[in-house]
């Protein structure tokens, strides 16, 4: 009898993970190079406290957040036969979703990320997929003899769960 490898099978693993946008998860595409990445959300609750009770008798929902931040290389980008390529295959970078101060202050131009998730491509399987993205901040920082890297963070109206959870 024999195991499932560890470090194949039975937990997703960095390398093989990608962060993927469109407008579906049928259409999206691998954001290149993008070293790390990560999502939160935030439950807020209200107890409802009574005097003569020790805590709360009640909690009630009173808000949810949902937080995306993602941390990359700055990637060399070239223009193939009028495309863009990056040398990881991406078709857009972290930079490429970044908005224009202009683009940000004119009403209605900014639009949101239909479709963002994190996708094991090993696996084949979707980690985690969030709606409506809109792009909050974003850094450009370079560090002695190091890489140039690019963060991006952003919030989403939604978490959909893998699975239809």
């Amino acid at each position: 009898m024999s195991l499932p490898n560890v470090t194949g099978e039975i937990i997703a693993q960095g390398f093989n993970c990608q962060v993927r946008v469109g407008t579906n998860a049928a259409d999206a595409q691998a954001v290149a190079l993008v070293a790390s990445f990560r999502a939160s959300e935030d439950f807020q609750v209200q107890d409802a406290v009574v005097i003569g009770h020790l805590g709360p008798v009640a909690m009630d929902p009173q808000g949810y957040q949902c937080s995306i931040s993602m941390d990359g290389f700055l990637p060399f980008r070239r223009v193939l036969d009028g495309a863009i390529q990056y040398a990881d295959g991406g078709r857009i970078a972290l930079m490429d979703i970044m908005p224009t101060r202009a683009k940000f202050m004119a009403p209605g131009a900014v639009q949101k990320i239909a479709y963002m998730d994190f996708y094991n491509r090993k696996a084949g399987t979707v980690l985690g997929a969030y709606e409506g993205v809109l792009i909050t901040s974003g850094e450009i920082s370079v560090d002695g003899n190091s890489y140039a890297k690019n963060s991006v963070q952003a919030k989403a109206l939604t978490a959909v769960k893998p699975g239809g959870g």
